[in-house]
């Protein structure tokens, strides 16, 4: 009864990650970020039309121009959930993928040889730095094919046939977040090993084969690739900027870091060559942008520590009573009781922050889309998304968070309007904008108010709504 009743430490982890995801990080913790809002009705669409989306219908800037829907499948999988349960499905389902993601990185641990309290200790750090980019969008399940790629490459041995159910996997991966070719990149650098190196290689190619069957086929690794080459959007696009270790936190990042270093240091020893370059490798991503820090800990801290070696009874009767304890049943209990408590809960203290989204301010449009239908609305990056998701994609937005789907140039045109640098007016006169909804301490706001064609008709602490004169006008009429 025992065997079955208690947790073993994976289901610890699980269920800790689950409630800190869910509960202790805050209920707005996974919507800091408004892309999960043009992903949800992304995925609607699809689940009403039955086809992915080949051409943008969400903005008036770039209405009909060809657009990769690249992460399809996670879409339709948030618009299912929201559909269930509304954003407490969206959020149980993003948090049952990063607590998965980190007690799957805590089995590998053990599975490497891991001694109990080292598992246990990298899981602990694995929460901290993983927790940087805990957010509702697809990036989460990317984490969950990567980390089966590594655990199966690490544990690979000839004449096992594992190996070679990964072909498979990569073909969801690559539907679903456009870190696909992390896979076959691992696979290729397990190849350095001299054991089953054929096996590697083969699986390698296979696994990249696989990789092209997604709706847009060899277009879609062209666009990632030239969207990752775009110095502009690099250095502007806040998720690809490097950590800030004057954060909040840091010390998790950093300790992280000691720790990799440390790991790859002992495989060079041992001439490793795998886990030496890969590990150099995530080290590397990591400090180019810090939402690699998150899927860098995933992998290396399991090969990390696996190598700490130190001796103790006690550990060892862990392990061992650890080893006969199933797990199950108290793991679908923390699942059991994180939804019940998130039905629990008002809807006020989960999604999308009030303090910090235009929740209020968005109503506006609802209510007078009768009388404006052809309104153009400009709003920053980081709203449009929600904005999207708010007005269920009918009111169509100047720009949202699709980055690689607007391109520098119109980039450079909407840092021109944001920040009310000279000719910002011609920017929004350009594209017929009717309506501005931005915060007050946004220097547009600043310059609107002096504008004699601007009229503020909606104001509270997170935005403000500007109308032009003649729109004004026109809805009295």
């Amino acid at each position: 009864m025992a065997r079955w009743l208690l947790p073993n430490l994976c289901a610890a982890v699980f269920a800790v990650t689950l409630f800190q995801v869910l509960f202790f990080a805050g209920g707005h913790a996974l919507y800091r970020d408004s892309d999960t809002g043009w992903h949800i009705v992304t995925g609607e669409s699809i689940l009403q039309t039955r086809s992915v989306p080949t051409s943008d219908h969400f903005s008036f800037t770039r209405a009909g121009r060809p657009w990769m829907a690249w992460e399809w499948l996670s879409d339709v999988a948030f618009a299912a959930a929201n559909r269930a349960a509304g954003l407490r499905g969206v959020e149980l389902l993003a948090a049952l993928a990063i607590a998965l993601a980190v007690a799957g990185s805590t089995v590998l641990a053990l599975r490497l040889g891991a001694n109990f309290f080292a598992a246990a200790g990298s899981a602990a750090l694995l929460l901290a730095v993983t927790s940087v980019h805990w957010l509702a969008r697809p990036h989460i399940f990317g984490w969950l094919f990567a980390l089966a790629f590594l655990a199966v490459a690490e544990t690979h041995r000839p004449g096992r046939k594992l190996l070679w159910l990964l072909p498979a996997l990569a073909i969801p991966w690559a539907n679903m977040h456009g870190s696909s070719i992390l896979g076959p990149a691992i696979l290729l650098i397990y190849a350095l090993r001299r054991a089953g190196r054929r096996d590697y290689l083969l699986a390698s190619m296979l696994s990249l084969a696989a990789t092209f069957a997604n709706p847009y086929g060899w277009r879609l690794h062209q666009h990632i690739f030239e969207y990752l080459r775009d110095s502009y959007i690099m250095d502007h696009i806040g998720e690809f900027h490097s950590f800030d270790f004057h954060a909040s936190g840091a010390i998790w990042v950093e300790l992280f870091i000691v720790a990799a270093v440390a790991c790859m240091i002992d495989a060079l020893r041992r001439r490793e060559w795998p886990v030496a370059i890969l590990t150099a490798a995530l080290i590397h991503q990591g400090f180019f942008a810090a939402r690699h820090w998150p899927v860098a800990a995933l992998l290396i801290l399991p090969l990390a520590a696996s190598r700490l070696r130190f001796d103790s009874q006690y550990a060892d009767r862990l392990r061992a009573i650890d080893r006969r304890i199933v797990g199950a049943i108290p793991a679908m209990a923390a699942v059991a009781l994180a939804a019940f408590l998130l039905v629990a809960e008002k809807p006020a203290d989960r999604g999308f922050d009030p303090k910090t989204f235009p929740v209020q301010a968005a109503g506006f449009f609802a209510d007078r889309a009768a009388i404006l239908p052809e309104a153009r609305v400009f709003s920053t990056d980081q709203w449009g998304g929600y904005l999207i998701y708010r007005l269920a994609g009918h009111q169509r937005v100047f720009i949202d968070g699709r980055s690689d789907f607007y391109g520098a140039d119109f980039l450079t045109r909407y840092g021109i309007a944001r920040e009310a640098r000279p000719g910002w007016d011609r920017v929004l006169d350009s594209e017929g904008v009717t309506h501005v909804i931005i915060g007050p301490e946004e220097p547009l706001a600043a310059a609107l108010h002096t504008s004699p064609e601007w009229k503020v008709v909606r104001t509270d602490r997170v935005a403000e709504i500007f109308e032009r004169d003649y729109c004004r006008r026109k809805a009295g009429e």
